[in-house]
């Protein structure tokens, strides 16, 4: 599916674009006064406008400049990814940030006293979410925080991400 909306995206701002902008050069060329390109635009439009008309070149103006901006995004528009060191010359090779928040969180929640954790991951930040119920912040968190780094310094990673890690635990609320 996103193949499609990947192909389609640009397709439809090009075709968006080029109409809008067909409607504006025939808007220009029939005030200039040299005919028609297209053809009469009543037989073209359910109302009684022509190509003269205020809204047509309005219209044609919106149509190109969304179309443009469709174009613009769906290009610019690409997966995240976190590289990794090069194997070779000429040679690029990435993760993706949910692979690379997979393997933390893979590692992060074996740990002893972890019940549960999530972690999102980015090129330039890791984070981890972490839930127990028998240790408090201060005792887990900085276990799991160096446990996340030897995770992320293990990967041939290009950058080395930043690691930041919250224990939220019953414990913790108990004391306040």
């Amino acid at each position: 599916m996103r193949v499609v909306l990947r192909v389609l995206s640009p397709l439809l701002g090009l075709a968006l674009a080029a109409a809008g902008l067909l409607v504006v050069v025939e808007v220009g060329w029939r005030w200039v006064g040299q005919g028609s390109l297209v053809g009469p635009l009543t037989g073209l439009s359910p109302t009684a406008w022509t190509w003269t008309d205020r809204p047509v070149p309005l219209v044609g103006a919106c149509m190109a400049a969304g179309g443009l901006v469709l174009l613009v995004v769906a290009l610019a528009a690409r997966a995240p990814l976190v590289p990794l060191d090069a194997p070779a010359d000429r040679v690029r090779v990435a993760i993706t940030p949910a692979s690379l928040a997979r393997v933390v969180g893979r590692r992060v929640r074996v740990e002893q006293g972890v019940v549960e954790a999530s972690v999102t991951a980015s090129r330039r930040r890791v984070r981890v979410r972490a839930v127990s119920r028998t240790h408090d912040e201060a005792a887990l968190r900085p276990r799991l925080l160096e446990v996340a780094r030897a995770v992320v310094e293990e990967l041939p990673l290009a950058d080395r991400p930043a690691v930041s890690v919250v224990v939220l635990s019953p414990k913790d609320r108990e004391g306040r």
